[in-house]
């Protein structure tokens, strides 16, 4: 392990990204940042000119601190550049403006829409064009022109952005703020008289064209006998096109711990250098060898990534290659943390916001956690034979990144793969074999039989991967899923891991004391949280949109009421709900068909679901000793003796009875209107409750409603 003199850039990179970190969680007025670098470099060259200060060992520290202030500004003043070159388009209400703009990826076929990005390039208002760029959004009516798009089309169309809107549940996936770290901020709906292709025979892109090529060489498998998993797995881990793959099998891939394979990124371009790496060492006997096998790995790198399509992923993972491959081509003893900080610089100077990818902080953190730990694992087992060795290889590199990932892989996925080391020893060489079988078929694939002959083992190694895969994720426990790990849990983790790979580097007992007391923090965290939930008993009604969905959490019993039909919308109503359950720490929940709850017992008394403290009766919900009532479009509501007193009254489906009608029946301290009601309903509701003075909640417009009960 370097000491800190030797790894400059690491110390370098590190107030570069807090300064990053900082402009996009605290920016600043872009001046200030401005002037305040500006201040930093006067100061730094003064100081620098000044002899006395120069040669004064005693001082030396003021100059790291310069430094340290100025890269600090430097990231914060190239983030807020980046932020302010994709503020969002401020449009007036002229009909007659149009703008012009770029299919940028590839379009996605919905049940409604189709869904892309488009590259604004003009706006035109009256008879004048400007000139303007920034990416949205765009849903596209569904029709046959629509699903003809494809990348690189160009469209002109009628702007009507809207801003992304922010999530409407508690803990939901925030797409607003993800596509901000894209420099994306508005979406727009385009109905089919709203828009039309337009002729662009000059569009030179190289993403274009990289597209093209990729679509071609998919083109190729397919003709030479692949389909089904086997070409939607070959697509993704030859050529980094996932759109074939089937769910169910993705879902295997993750569960296993093998998704990796499945997104081209580090470990693909990884592979292909160390294979050229070893077949090209003859070159370093020539005179200029060790240049002209750099330009050749050079060239073959990023072909590669131009065949796969010049994925962001990819793109990173050749730059931090580039990086190693010239090192060792000026013969610069440069340590490998140096080359690896420098890449890093370079892709963040080119976009600031890559810190915030998950993909980025994974393969950084994995090739990290590769060149420390790895080491120290391979010295535990030391096997002679060559077979064994290679294995034991393959399994302490995959435990090596597993370490340095998992915290993070818990932070955003909330699962952990048991039995990674496993699928690992599995995948890996499978990938290897695939990964060239691929790239084989694709130079041979106009010679007969040879092309027959590489497809058909190619087919029969991802049926192999697959069935291998599915096996894995079939075994009990594979997967510990819904792990509630927070932000601040991840910091106590990756504390815990750098202080045992220091006590393993440096043998002091302190360091071993240090990392059972973060151990014990972090466990007494957990022990006071799973108390707490212990305790809860809430009532949430989410945002998902047309549907009406009531949560009742109960300590850790989840049940949750809807009208959502789980064969074909699970996936949806997951997406509004997961996070929120995964952070209460509830149990796997129970969803109760809120239409036949209603219906299947008009003639029982009160009836108990599975939770001594929740009772129903057609419309009326009692939890603990809140009442509740739901009016929907199929209640028909009679004057009751006296009003029945409850304390929500949730207004579902559309119900066209007036308020003050529906009061005649019911006293209630709270109006909710839900998801499931349409805009128009919505909005009279809202202003019928402003006259009468109604206290209410309009879930579709103010986001989720919650209540937590205390009794």
């Amino acid at each position: 392990m370097p000491s800190l003199a030797q790894i400059p850039l690491i110390r370098f990179i590190i107030p570069f990204i807090l300064g990053i970190v900082s402009a996009i969680y605290i920016p600043l007025e872009n001046q200030l940042t401005n002037y305040t670098l500006g201040v930093f470099l006067i100061s730094y060259l003064l100081l620098l000119s000044i002899k006395k200060i120069n040669s004064s060992y005693k001082l030396k520290w003021l100059f790291g601190v310069l430094i340290y202030l100025i890269l600090f500004n430097l990231g914060h003043t190239i983030t807020l550049q980046k932020s302010n070159s994709s503020k969002p388009f401020q449009l007036n209400n002229k009909q007659n403006q149009v703008m012009i703009g770029e299919v940028i990826s590839p379009p996605l076929i919905k049940e409604k829409t189709v869904k892309t990005t488009i590259a604004i390039k003009g706006l035109k208002t009256n008879e004048n064009w400007v000139s303007t760029n920034g990416n949205v959004i765009v849903f596209v009516q569904k029709d046959s022109l629509s699903e003809s798009l494809k990348l690189g089309d160009y469209i002109s169309f009628n702007p009507q952005f809207e801003n992304v809107p922010d999530p409407k549940n508690p803990n939901e996936f925030d797409y607003k703020r993800y596509l901000s770290f894209h420099l994306i901020h508005q979406q727009s709906y385009l109905k089919s008289s709203n828009w039309k292709i337009i002729d662009n025979t000059n569009n030179n892109s190289l993403f274009l064209y990289a597209d093209k090529f990729r679509t071609k060489l998919i083109k190729i498998l397919e003709e030479n006998g692949l389909k089904g998993n086997e070409l939607g797995v070959a697509s993704a881990l030859i050529l980094g096109y996932k759109n074939n793959i089937d769910a169910q099998l993705k879902n295997a891939y993750s569960s296993a711990g093998a998704m990796h394979i499945l997104a081209v990124s580090g470990l693909h371009v990884g592979i292909i250098f160390m294979i050229f790496n070893y077949l090209l060492q003859f070159l370093e006997k020539l005179k200029y060898g060790i240049i002209i096998k750099a330009i050749i790995i050079l060239l073959l790198m990023w072909s590669y990534a131009f065949i796969t399509g010049l994925s962001p992923s990819v793109l990173r993972a050749s730059t931090m290659f580039s990086f190693i491959v010239l090192a060792k081509a000026i013969k610069r003893n440069s340590n490998f943390y140096n080359t690896l900080a420098a890449s890093a610089f370079v892709l963040l100077i080119y976009n600031p916001f890559y810190i915030m990818d998950v993909g980025f902080q994974l393969s950084y953190i994995a090739v990290i956690g590769i060149v420390i730990i790895q080491p120290w694992l391979s010295k535990f087992y030391l096997p002679k034979n060559k077979i064994i060795q290679y294995f034991w290889d393959l399994t302490t590199v995959s435990v090596a990144a597993q370490i340095a990932t998992f915290p993070l892989g818990l932070y955003y996925f909330h699962q952990f793969p048991n039995y990674f080391f496993i699928s690992n020893l599995v995948v890996i060489p499978f990938a290897v074999i695939i990964l060239y079988l691929g790239l084989s078929l694709f130079i041979i694939s106009f010679i007969p039989y040879a092309n027959e002959f590489t497809a058909y083992i190619l087919n029969k190694s991802i049926w192999i991967l697959n069935a291998s895969v599915n096996t894995i994720n079939e075994l009990p426990y594979s997967v510990s899923a819904n792990v509630r790990f927070t932000f601040e849990h991840t910091i106590l983790i990756y504390l815990v891991i750098t202080f045992i790979v220091v006590l393993f580097i440096s043998r002091k007992l302190k360091f071993l004391l240090i990392s059972q007391t973060i151990i014990i923090l972090f466990l007494i965290d957990v022990g006071f949280n799973s108390i707490e939930q212990s305790k809860q008993k809430k009532i949430m009604i989410y945002n998902i949109p047309n549907y009406s969905a009531i949560n009742f959490i109960d300590g850790k019993d989840n049940i949750l009421l809807s009208d959502i039909k789980l064969y074909n919308n699970k996936s949806k109503l997951l997406y509004h709900v997961k996070n929120n359950w995964i952070e209460e720490g509830v149990k796997n929940e129970k969803v109760v068909d809120l239409d036949k709850l209603k219906k299947a017992h008009l003639l029982s008394n009160i009836y108990r679901i599975s939770n001594q403290n929740l009772f129903t009766k057609l419309n009326y919900f009692q939890f603990y000793n809140t009442k509740i009532a739901i009016i929907d479009n199929n209640l028909t509501h009679k004057k009751a003796k006296a009003p029945i007193n409850i304390d929500l009254l949730i207004w579902t489906k559309n119900n066209s009875t007036s308020i003050s009608e529906v009061m005649k029946s019911y006293t209630f301290k709270q109006l909710i209107i839900d998801s499931s009601n349409s805009n128009y309903t919505n909005e009279k509701l809202i202003n019928e409750a402003k006259n009468l003075e109604i206290d209410y909640w309009s879930v579709l417009t103010q986001g989720s409603y919650s209540i937590n009960l205390v009794l």
